[in-house]
């Protein structure tokens, strides 16, 4: 059996304030083989990563990511609501990100596109989407990533403007994808099966693999019995929010 994947989702964030450099520096440092993040665009063009369409969640702030600038956003504080000893830890660009990771030549990326054309506007979205790319390959990462959405006029799009170079991830069942104009199927690498928790049913594993597209699977898989199922089923990929503890769980199973 090939290796079977670990992501850290958002680095590591069952201890550490999400999406920002210290979760990113342990999900690393616990060997991961993949970061998943979350890409927002500023309302100065600027890249960073959050999660949320709103800093609220994760950050002393108030305020839609879109409707800030960079200075806006690096001023917040988002580190203290996760515990006080990461009071003042920044909301990272996507740039330092990728700067700070530049001699890893092994680690692999899930950026994940958040600026939805339903919320942002469409000329917003692509540019979101451009700028990101741009970096991507500025990094010479095209070949260790993929482009993820629950967007599938996002991915439609990278499909169509950067002529299939990219691998794109989605979700399965497909209705959780908006605004599909094509069948997902024609261009998904992988997928996350999505609703049914913690392993979905094997016919949907079936589904996917038949048709050439891997099954990755979400966060909510943490115990040893649904980790070997969704193996035996076969899943390809789990984004954990306790890498360690995922990937300790593989070392087991005989998969590491």
């Amino acid at each position: 059996m090939n290796k079977i994947l670990i992501a850290g989702h958002r680095g590591s964030l069952s201890d550490y304030p999400e999406n920002t450099m210290p979760s990113f520096q342990a999900a690393i440092a616990c060997g991961v083989d993949m970061i998943e993040t979350d890409i927002h665009m500023t309302g100065d063009g600027q890249l960073v990563l959050i999660h949320d369409s709103r800093v609220d969640r994760t950050t002393n702030g108030t305020a839609l990511v879109k409707d800030m600038t960079l200075s806006d956003i690096k001023k917040l504080d988002a580190g203290s609501h996760k515990d006080i000893r990461f009071a003042g830890v920044e909301i990272p660009t996507l740039e330092e990100f990728l700067d700070s990771v530049k001699d890893n030549k092994e680690l692999l990326f899930n950026f994940e596109l958040k600026d939805y054309p339903e919320e942002c506007g469409y000329s917003f979205c692509q540019e979101s989407i451009d700028k990101t790319i741009s970096l991507i390959r500025d990094f010479h990462l095209e070949n260790r990533c993929v482009i993820n959405s629950f967007s599938a006029y996002i991915l439609e799009y990278v499909d169509r403007e950067y002529r299939h170079s990219f691998k794109l991830h989605g979700f399965y069942p497909y209705t959780i994808m908006k605004g599909q104009k094509r069948n997902p199927s024609e261009y998904l690498y992988c997928a996350c099966l999505f609703d049914e928790f913690p392993c979905p049913r094997q016919e949907w594993f079936s589904d996917l693999l038949s048709l050439g597209i891997e099954p990755w699977l979400g966060a909510k898989i943490q115990l040893k019995a649904d980790f070997e199922k969704a193996i035996r089923y076969g899943g390809r990929l789990f984004t954990s929010n306790y890498p360690a503890d995922a990937l300790q769980i593989l070392s087991d199973l005989g998969v590491r």
